[in-house]
């Protein structure tokens, strides 16, 4: 079990500075989109998917809060999340594109909402519901820097949509491989808000996918949110499914 703290700063103009020391990596020699593409395949495969996600919100060595939400995604642009086990069991956000809508149960029309909006803890609704790196942000700075004694680049990601979740993410990835190891998350308004370690991988099916990851609260660093993916499995939902008009008639998919 590897420990590190997680998650997520996140990625309009390509700026690529020169590696430390004059040294160029493998990994580093690659367009950023490929390489943002490959640091998200240790999150989300390719394709259409559930994601089980338990999320567990500490203070200090007390246990505050649990919940466990349902991520469904189709490509980058589409998730629909279902609260499982939650203040508001039964909770749906849809993600389309730039939007992001909710439904209460016992409710009959969605609410417009935000990405950094927080749901749970430190956790925000696109930390939720938006899993991916590569559609929403660019490498606009790199550099080298070890972490812990390995060897990573350190990229400054800079959002590329006014509906990303964080302005800009600095992201430590191992060079040998770009897994993500740790991030620094700053709001649109440039504060760093959170910090994000992501401590455990597994390996399934011939894939090393994210297990789990924490994200620590700047200012209160006692106050860390800790997300586990259970389960990632194939689904394929019917393109209604991402319809905020459908929301209120939605069946569970589980069901």
């Amino acid at each position: 079990m590897m420990k590190t703290i997680l998650h997520i700063a996140l990625p309009a103009v390509l700026i690529v500075t020169s590696l430390a020391g004059g040294e160029t990596a493998a990994a580093s020699a690659e367009p950023a989109d490929t390489r943002l593409a490959q640091i998200d395949s240790f999150r989300i495969p390719d394709g259409e998917y559930r994601v089980r996600t338990k999320i567990s919100q500490w203070v200090g060595d007390t246990l505050a809060e649990t919940a466990l939400f349902d991520v469904y995604v189709s490509g980058p642009d589409k998730s629909l999340v279902i609260a499982r086990r939650y203040k508001t069991e039964g909770m749906r956000l849809l993600f389309v594109g730039e939007n992001m809508w909710v439904l209460f149960r016992d409710t009959q029309r969605p609410i417009r909402i935000t990405p950094v909006q927080r749901l749970l803890g430190e956790a925000s609704n696109g930390d939720v519901a938006r899993l991916g790196l590569n559609a929403d942000y660019e490498v606009a700075e790199e550099s080298r820097e070890d972490v812990g004694g390995v060897p990573c680049l350190k990229l400054l990601l800079a959002a590329v949509r006014k509906s990303s979740t964080y302005g800009r993410i600095l992201l430590f990835v191992r060079a040998s491989d770009l897994r993500p190891v740790k991030a620094d998350l700053f709001l649109i308004s440039g504060k760093h808000a959170k910090s994000a370690v992501y401590d455990e991988y597994r390996s399934t099916g011939g894939r090393t996918t994210l297990a789990r990851m924490t994200i620590f609260d700047r200012i209160e660093p006692a106050k860390r949110t800790v997300f586990e993916y259970l389960d990632i499995t194939p689904v394929a939902l019917p393109d209604k499914y991402f319809n905020k008009n459908y929301l209120v008639h939605l069946q569970d998919p589980d069901k």
